[in-house]
């Protein structure tokens, strides 16, 4: 049979990667799958009937504290996969439960962004990495694969810039539609479009943790932390920190100029010196950023090979369900490949 998979998170990510797991490569089955709640085992499971459990909240045995570790051992997976919901104050349960599977020796693909919520807790995930494949490209911008692609490229980077975050781009619409930012920042957080807290994405936090792995990705070595990134404002604007206090009167003016209000994230790269930020851009109509909207992300990257300078402009789904689900699986394959060629070499 093929290789055996155990995934941990099942909400939204999670249900759409059970929906298309059956294209995994070579066979592959699922052999442990578990929320918070519950767990499901078996040599095989079926992952149409997971998902049919988990919606009766039927499951084989409950979720103990501390119980990651004899779940794995007794499951003996290839590869694990992480969906759980990201936690960038306690890093909690991902980085628990990563820490568990590289110990044993497990290969991870994960979309938890949770690792990267400090400089100490991305260094002792990746020290226990070494020498096991630990894939966390779904981590930074969903549905877009930046890292991948521009891996292949070998250009020197010089800067990062991009509209990350669909959440404001949302929130930026529905001002421009004359909507209070309460009212909107309300609504974006009923519908699930926002974290609970809600700063997580209007203060630009949620840009900041993408911009730590992209650049840790693009340059091969972790050059930032998160904390590294400075969150600005525009007190002429009005707006304190992100977009937040922007305002419907505020984006009607900048339109009626030819002009468009995005949250832009940057990082500049000159040798050792790295310069980190996440504000508030008055763009002009026609710039390549104004018209990313919805919950599409875009980034440009600017570089150099040799003497010949580069630019690569990327846009595509920075989130969603399936859109996550579809690069994690697809991360899932490549390690699949790499597992099977490791054994036949």
């Amino acid at each position: 049979m093929g290789k055996r998979i155990s995934l941990f998170g099942l909400g939204h990510v999670g249900q759409a990667l059970l929906r298309s797991l059956h294209r995994a490569r070579g066979g592959a089955h699922l052999v442990l799958a578990a929320d918070g709640h519950g767990v499901y085992r078996g040599e095989s499971l079926d992952p149409a009937a997971v998902l049919e459990r988990r919606a009766r909240r039927d499951y084989d045995a409950p979720r103990r504290p501390g119980d990651e570790e004899p779940l794995l051992l007794e499951a003996r997976p290839d590869l694990h996969v992480e969906l759980t919901p990201t936690n960038l104050e306690t890093g909690l349960p991902a980085v628990r439960d990563l820490e568990v599977a590289l110990a044993l020796g497990v290969p991870v693909v994960t979309a938890a962004k949770s690792h990267q919520r400090s400089r100490e807790t991305l260094a002792g995930i990746l020290e226990r990495a070494q020498g096991i494949p630990f894939l966390d490209h779904a981590a930074t911008l969903a549905g877009i694969p930046a890292t991948e692609m521009v891996a292949g490229v070998g250009m020197r980077l010089t800067r990062i810039e991009g509209v990350l975050n669909g959440t404001t781009n949302y929130i930026l619409a529905r001002l421009a539609e004359g909507v209070p930012f309460e009212a909107a920042r309300d609504e974006a957080v009923a519908r699930g479009f926002a974290e609970r807290d809600w700063r997580y994405d209007l203060e630009g936090d949620d840009v900041a943790v993408k911009l730590v792995g992209l650049t840790r990705h693009l340059c091969g070595r972790p050059v930032l932390a998160r904390d590294d990134v400075r969150r600005e404002g525009a007190p002429e604007l009005g707006i304190e920190r992100g977009i937040v206090g922007a305002t419907p009167e505020l984006v009607a003016r900048l339109a009626a100029e030819g002009k468009v209000l995005k949250l832009l994230g940057r990082v500049d790269i000159d040798g050792d010196s790295v310069r980190a930020s996440v504000g508030p851009a008055v763009l002009d109509r026609r710039d390549s950023f104004a018209g990313i909207e919805g919950f599409t992300n875009a980034v440009r990257l600017e570089g150099t090979m040799n003497e010949t300078r580069m630019e690569l402009f990327l846009r595509g789904p920075g989130a969603g369900a399936d859109e996550t689900a579809s690069r994690v699986l697809g991360n899932v394959n490549h390690l699949i490949e790499v597992l099977d060629w490791r054994e036949s070499a």
